[in-house]
C-alpha cells in the first residue's frame, strides 16, 4: 500500500476477503486497521523492502492453523468499518447539532 494512506479501503477489502495483508506502517493502516499485537494480529505492517520480505517469509513459514487464525481475525475486524458502524458514529457525532 502507499505511504501515509489516509484510510485504506483496499486494505479493508483484502482483509474482508480473507487475504493475509501486508500494509505500509503509516496512516490509516497503522492507526485504525491493522493490529499486530501478539494474540490479536489481523495483518502485518512494514516500511522497507526488507521488512516486507521478512513478513512474506514469516507468512510462508506459518502453520496452516496460524495463517487461518490471522485470516479469521482480519475478516472479523472489518466489521468496525461497516456502513452500520459508520451510520451510528455519524448520528452520535452530529445529533447534538440539530435541535429536537
Amino acid at each position: 500500500t502507499m505511504w501515509n494512506e489516509h484510510f485504506g479501503i483496499g486494505i479493508v477489502e483484502m482483509m474482508a476477503a480473507g487475504l493475509l495483508t501486508i500494509a505500509h506502517r503509516s496512516g490509516g493502516p497503522l492507526m485504525d486497521i491493522v493490529i499486530e499485537d501478539s494474540g490479536s494480529r489481523n495483518g502485518f505492517l512494514a516500511t522497507s523492502a526488507q521488512e516486507y520480505a521478512a513478513h512474506i517469509a514469516y507468512i510462508i513459514s506459518m502453520s496452516d492453523e496460524g495463517r487461518e487464525t490471522v485470516r479469521e481475525r482480519a475478516k472479523s475486524s472489518v466489521n468496525l468499518f461497516s456502513s452500520q458502524k459508520f451510520d451510528g458514529g455519524w448520528i452520535r457525532a452530529t445529533d447534538s447539532l440539530f435541535p429536537k
